[in-house]
């Protein structure tokens, strides 16, 4: 129901028989072991509340043949989908910042991981993302990793012979506090901040028009761009100008 907030460590662990479920979006995360062995589950939809996938989360759930990951997933954890012998195609959004060791371990049917963060952290080992072995019991993947140029999943897929297929090159992230687009954050960002705040609490239109501008200058990120915000700019700007002195 609406009123779980976490599936905890081994919940439905070895539940054979269980084909599908339906997670709220009340779960912030999903536990060790949750779905572990679950060998009949075909496919599940991760609720745009989840932030983290634990260890061993839906090892060896061999039916599994689709997963669909959330951009609130920040961390998918160490054997979280090893032994998924079905999943055949995967795509980790740009908001996860690290693929544990063994997170797509002997993935047999696995043929395509699209990575979109271009930073993400994927541990260092072959068993991180592989479908097989070869003559000498060593680990391959045959499958293709997809991401940005020069992102770390070219950098993985090239240290272990893998085959990469580039996206282009990475799309620019947004730099918070960068009002006017200059790719610098100084006082005149914290200036428009500060008079468009002035303009808008006396509903007057504001100089901040631009969509993008406007979630650049909403510092706390809490969807209202106000003198707080400029004065968090502000400081920002200060502290930097100081330790470049």
């Amino acid at each position: 129901p609406d009123s779980v907030t976490s599936i905890g460590n081994g919940a439905f662990s070895s539940c054979s028989s269980l084909e599908s479920i339906t997670i709220p979006d009340s779960v912030t995360s999903i536990g060790n072991g949750a779905f572990s062995s679950c060998s009949s589950l075909t496919s599940i939809t991760i609720p745009d509340s989840v932030t983290s996938i634990g260890y061993y989360a839906f090892e060896y759930c061999s039916s599994l043949t689709s997963v669909t990951i959330p951009d609130s997933v920040t961390i998918i954890d160490a054997s979280a989908f090893e032994y998924c012998s079905s999943l055949e195609s995967i795509t980790i959004p740009d908001s996860v910042t690290s693929i544990g060791n063994g997170a797509f371990y002997d993935c047999s049917s696995l043929t395509s991981i699209t990575i979109l963060n271009p930073d993400c952290e994927i541990y260092d080992s072959a068993y991180t993302i592989s479908n097989g072995y070869d003559d000498n019991v060593d680990l391959y993947f045959s499958g293709t990793i997809c991401g940005y140029e020069k992102s770390t999943a070219q950098a993985y897929a090239e240290e272990y012979g893998y085959n990469f297929e580039s996206l282009g090159e990475a799309p620019q992230t947004a730099l918070l506090g960068d009002v006017d687009g200059n790719d610098v954050v100084d006082g005149r960002d914290a200036s428009m901040v500060l008079t468009h705040y002035a303009l808008t609490s006396t509903s007057q239109e504001g100089v901040i028009t631009d969509a993008q501008a406007l979630l650049n200058a909403d510092w706390d990120q809490n969807e209202i761009v106000d003198g707080r915000d400029a004065s968090a700019i502000l400081t920002y700007y200060a502290e930097q100008s100081v330790s470049k002195e």
